[in-house]
């Protein structure tokens, strides 16, 4: 699996800078890359890019030799993405909806579904009485860990996480560590937004520096 970035330029609506500029970037199954700088670099337009949520001004982006914005639903489900703020990812109104709402877009089965729940609720040592509750009710790292599993459960081959640490136990920033080495042991990619390299120093194959919106520098292992 082959995720890749040629030659990317990307402008918000109404800006005159770039927030990315002439990226290229390969990304490769079975590693996990960090992207880290300082705020404002481009980080998060890089992932969103990457995933196929916005489309360059310039160049393209490629998942194994296809291109994203040629075949964007039918490579969508291969996406996983966890926004830096979980609240403009969540909205329906019990954690049970929530986490559901992916998969029932793709899988009928409601065994196979309860199943998928119960496995990843056990995984991240939750109790069952948190499904029936509102998401609005639950602390910011609660939600993000409930966005996380909404995104698990379909099982997508690239995960592109943005800052997926920050406010989270550390209980349970030792599960989002095993969520991205699991991915790696499966062949998948993961792609990190985060300007704390310190946290993910030992779980990270390459890393890649963008500052103003460009790749600066890349180290690999």
């Amino acid at each position: 699996m082959k995720l890749e970035l040629v030659s990317v330029s990307y402008r918000y609506p109404g800006q005159q800078e770039y927030a990315l500029k002439e990226v290229n970037a390969v990304f490769e199954g079975g590693k996990t890359y960090l992207i880290t700088g300082p705020n404002g670099a481009g980080k998060t337009t890089l992932l969103l890019v990457a995933a196929g949520l916005l489309k360059p001004e310039e160049g393209y982006v490629t998942l194994d030799g296809i291109r994203l914005d040629e075949h964007t639903r039918d490579l969508r489900r291969f996406f996983g993405v966890l926004f830096q703020n979980p609240d403009v990812m969540l909205f329906n109104p019990t954690v049970y909806d929530e986490i559901t709402y992916s998969i029932k877009q793709i899988e009928k089965n409601e065994g196979l579904i309860a199943q998928k729940v119960e496995e990843l609720l056990k995984f991240f040592e939750l109790n069952k009485d948190i499904l029936t509750k509102p998401v609005y009710t639950l602390s910011y790292g609660f939600k993000k860990i409930i966005a996380l599993i909404s995104i698990l459960i379909y099982d997508p081959k690239i995960l592109l996480l943005d800052e997926p640490h920050t406010n989270l136990s550390k209980k349970f920033v030792k599960k989002v560590a095993e969520v991205i080495q699991t991915k790696k042991e499966c062949g998948g990619i993961t792609i990190v937004s985060s300007h704390n390299r310190r946290v993910y120093e030992g779980l990270t194959d390459c890393v890649i520096y963008i500052v103003n919106g460009r790749i600066v520098k890349k180290t690999c292992k």
